[in-house]
């Protein structure tokens, strides 16, 4: 027997709504807004400020559910590698980040302005960084990662915090940022032959 809830429409609409909410969160941050307040992600969702606590709790359920729908947009960067050498899965790695990495830049941003009040923003990057090195790991061979100083220098290289940079403080657009990080992972993996 169906629930009094969903015969008079309420489930549906409540996800509707909660779906208004997560969304406004994402157009704003992607107009590089920052973090909006709550008041502001209401308006942009058209449902009142109690709507977005009632279904979030707090403003750390509100970027759980946001981070989980950004996720969803790059799982096609997590298939397994095509090419046979590490060298090139290495390659495949960079040009799926360089990818990600401009989409995701709005996204860090706002999180560096909030991440003193919200532990979770802060799980959420080192949950990112970490992924990330462990692909990176997954692809060099034993002996890549034993070199302690040229892995490092590969990982920073591979990192939004380099792509980052390159884009906010060096004032590099997208393809020259690509091509800084690509010319510095190149010289490493010629270093490594």
């Amino acid at each position: 027997m169906p629930e009094a809830a969903e015969i008079d429409g309420r489930r549906p609409r409540s996800v509707a709504s909660r779906d208004r909410i997560i969304n406004a969160v994402i157009a704003l941050v992607d107009e590089d807004q920052g973090i909006p307040g709550a008041e502001a992600i209401a308006a942009r969702a058209g449902v009142g400020l109690r709507s977005v606590f009632r279904h979030f709790g707090d403003m750390d359920g509100l970027y759980v559910a946001v981070i989980e729908r950004i996720g969803r947009r790059y799982t096609h960067l997590s298939r397994p590698y095509g090419a046979s050498s590490w060298q090139g899965q290495v390659g495949e790695a960079m040009t799926r980040l360089m990818e990600m990495f401009e989409t995701v830049l709005p996204y860090r941003r706002a999180a560096d302005m909030h991440r003193q009040r919200s532990p979770l923003l802060n799980h959420g990057l080192d949950a990112l960084t970490l992924m990330l090195r462990a692909r990176l790991e997954g692809a060099v061979p034993p002996d890549g990662k034993s070199d302690h100083l040229w892995f490092e220098q590969l990982d920073l290289w591979l990192s939004l915090e380099a792509y980052g940079r390159l884009r906010d403080r060096q004032r590099l657009d997208h393809v020259g940022a690509a091509q800084v990080i690509e010319a510095a992972v190149a010289a490493l993996l010629v270093a490594k032959r």
